[in-house]
Formats: structure tokens, sequence, C-alpha cells
């Protein structure tokens, strides 16, 4: 069965939900500055499409693949970035060797930047690294590997699934602001990943200061949400591991605004096409799907199946009879409703053993009573 359209919350009622659903939210991508999660970004979407990304900077480059997974944040990998690059500046030298004298490794048991990342507890299956010094921004350090043969092929190594940033500004030094960019994978891990944020300025890219706090990621996979989920930082990063997702199935993708007021964000659909959201406070919103790939993949927002916008959203109504509740809304012929229930906004019970089948009438459940001292319960209607 497919997700392709709406996901409608309302109403509130105390009651339980009978099964709880554990949910662990992942915390080792860290938390990147503005700075680094605007190359993260630049990287993601050129490797989406190398031959646009060639279009958007004049070139004509073709030894890297044509399309490449997201790279996924890691927070061990960032601070071997971001050290290196202030040990760099604050000793004035440029080189990818650990720097003599430096206040975070020791250069003869750690001279390499696989040694800076394994220090760090990045334990590598594959890594590269590249180095960066002068450039007066984000996007001009970018362009500037992008140039590079070796640096440009370091960013595209489709083996590649995870990335770290550091940036240090020393205006002594001869070049004053120095970037490390290092990337690897580790083992089998993959992650859904991407970047939330609001093109305030409509240019069709991430800017300094567009990303969006506090949404939570929720995959739901076979009806269920997912082990995993993460919460996007302060500028809209954000991880969720897959590895355990099993081959062939089909996986749901909701965003949840944790932040108590409505927030806008920008979904890209392609290279530079988006979807622009409004999602309110503390529900869920449907984004697409995809189906878990069979090969060890990193997913984002790209590789998402839109929601089918020709199902209509059904306002749902909650009615409170003498001894139940009774959900009702609105149906249209053959689409699929599956009624559900939760208390945690974790784990959503289905209230009805099978999805009802629309009519074009109106449709109801009905669920038990809650009794007063049971926590609030809040029920919503998945239509596919």
């Amino acid at each position: 069965m497919n997700d392709k359209a709406a996901l409608i919350l309302v109403g509130l009622w105390i009651g339980s939900v009978s099964t709880l659903f554990a949910q662990t939210e992942y915390t080792a991508d860290g938390e990147p500055t503005a700075l680094e999660e605007e190359i993260r970004w630049l990287v993601n979407r050129g490797r989406f499409d190398s031959a646009r990304e060639n279009q958007t900077w004049s070139t004509s480059y073709t030894d890297i693949p044509a399309t490449a997974a997201p790279l996924a944040p890691h927070h061990a990998i960032t601070l071997a970035c971001r050290h290196h690059s202030e040990d760099m500046a604050r000793n004035n030298l440029f080189q990818h060797a650990t720097i003599p004298g430096s206040a975070y490794y020791d250069p003869v048991t750690q001279p390499t930047p696989w040694d800076r990342m394994k220090a760090e507890g990045y334990n590598y299956s594959s890594a590269a690294e590249n180095i960066a010094a002068g450039y007066g921004s984000a996007q001009a350090a970018y362009v500037g590997w992008w140039n590079s043969g070796g640096h440009r092929r370091n960013m595209f190594n489709a083996d590649h699934r995870e990335i770290g940033n550091g940036f240090f500004n020393w205006s002594p030094s001869s070049y004053s602001r120095y970037y490390t960019m290092d990337l690897g994978r580790a083992g089998s891990a993959h992650f859904f990943t991407d970047t939330l944020f609001d093109d305030a300025n409509g240019n069709g890219a991430y800017n300094q200061g567009e990303g969006r706090p506090g949404i939570r990621v929720v995959l739901q996979v076979s009806g269920t949400p997912h082990g995993q989920f993460d919460v996007s930082t302060g500028v809209g990063s954000f991880a969720v591991p897959i590895a355990t997702i099993n081959d062939g199935v089909e996986v749901v993708v909701f965003l949840v605004n944790t932040t108590g007021a409505p927030v806008s964000i920008t979904v890209p659909r392609d290279y530079d096409e988006y979807a622009n959201f409004t999602l309110p406070s503390a529900e869920l919103t449907l984004i697409g799907s995809y189906v878990q790939p069979n090969a060890a993949r990193n997913i984002g927002f790209r590789d998402l199946t839109p929601p089918d916008p020709t199902l209509n959203a059904p306002v749902l109504s909650v009615i409170q009879l003498p001894d139940q509740i009774q959900l009702r809304w609105p149906s249209q012929a053959g689409a699929q409703y599956l009624p559900q229930a939760t208390s945690d906004w974790g784990q959503w019970t289905n209230l009805s053993p099978a999805p009802l089948i629309g009519t074009g009438g109106e449709l109801s459940v009905s669920t038990e009573l809650p009794t007063p001292y049971q926590p609030r319960r809040f029920f919503r209607v998945m239509a596919h």
C-alpha cells in the first residue's frame, strides 16, 4: 500500500494507547555551525545531479558520478575538522599532516587525518580530507574544491556517507580563514538525511540563518514508527539511521513541528525545484515516501516520492457518545483510510484492523471512552 496523501491530526481526548513503541533520538550527528551546514548543503545538492552542478558553475567535469547519495553530518568528524582548522590557523601552517604544536593531537603518534578522525571516535571504513584557506565564504571554499580535481572527486565519491566541516578564523595568520572537510564511511551505517530550512530570500539555496530547528523527523515503516528519529538542529541539519530497515519496504517520511508555533520550510524535490510547507505546531505533516534500497545508501528529500495532491484531506470529527468516542470523516471513493490514536506522538495504534475503503460518503469508527485518569489521547486518519 502506497502512502500517497493526507495525514490529518485532530482533537485530543483522555485515553490510553495499548502498545507503546520505544523510539531513540539519534545524536551522533552533532550540531554543525551555519557555515559548516552551508558547505554540506552545497555538497549534497551537487552530488544529487553533477550535470546540473556543472551548469551552475559553468564547468564540464566528467570525473565524478552522475549522482551520489547525500552525506550525513557526524559530530566526531566535525570535531576533527574544527580542531585541524584551528591548529593550522594558530600555527600559521597549511597542511594535511597534524600540526606540530597541535592543541588536540600528537603529531608523532597521530600524524594523519585518519588518526585525527579516530582520535575523535570515528571508526571509518573509508575516508578522505579536503583543506582550504583564504576563501571569504563557505560557497567560495566549496567552489574552490569543486574546481580542483582531487578535492572534487573526494566530495563526490559515492562510497562516502558522512561528512564533517570545520572553520576557524585567525586574523594574525597568513590566510586568516581556514577550512577542513573530512568525509567517511563507517561500516554499513546509512541515513535519511538532509537540511530543513526556509528559503526566505527566494534564491533557491540554503543560506546561513535559514535553518529551521526543532523539527522532528519521523519515519514510518510498514505502518509502524521506525525505532530512531532525529530533531533538526539550530541550522536545520538532521540524520536518521536506516540500516535496520529491511530492503525493499516502503518508508513514509513525516515531520513534526515541536517549536510551539507554525514554521515554514522549503523541501527540495529536485536539484533546484522545491516545495514549500507550513508545519502547524505539534502536528505531523506527510512529506513523501521512498523504497528502502537494497544497497547501503543514504536517502534525502530529493529521493522522496511526493504525496499525491489529488487526494483531499478529510476533516475529522470527534464525537463523545455515552459509552464511547466516535470518529467521523468524509471519504473519497476508492481511497483507503486508517484511523489511529496516540498518547505520546511516537507509537500510533490502529483503531481498525485494516484500512477502511472510501465510499464517497461518511466513514466512522468507534473507540472506548477513557477514564479521567488516563493520559491525553490524540487521533488522526491516514489517507492513502
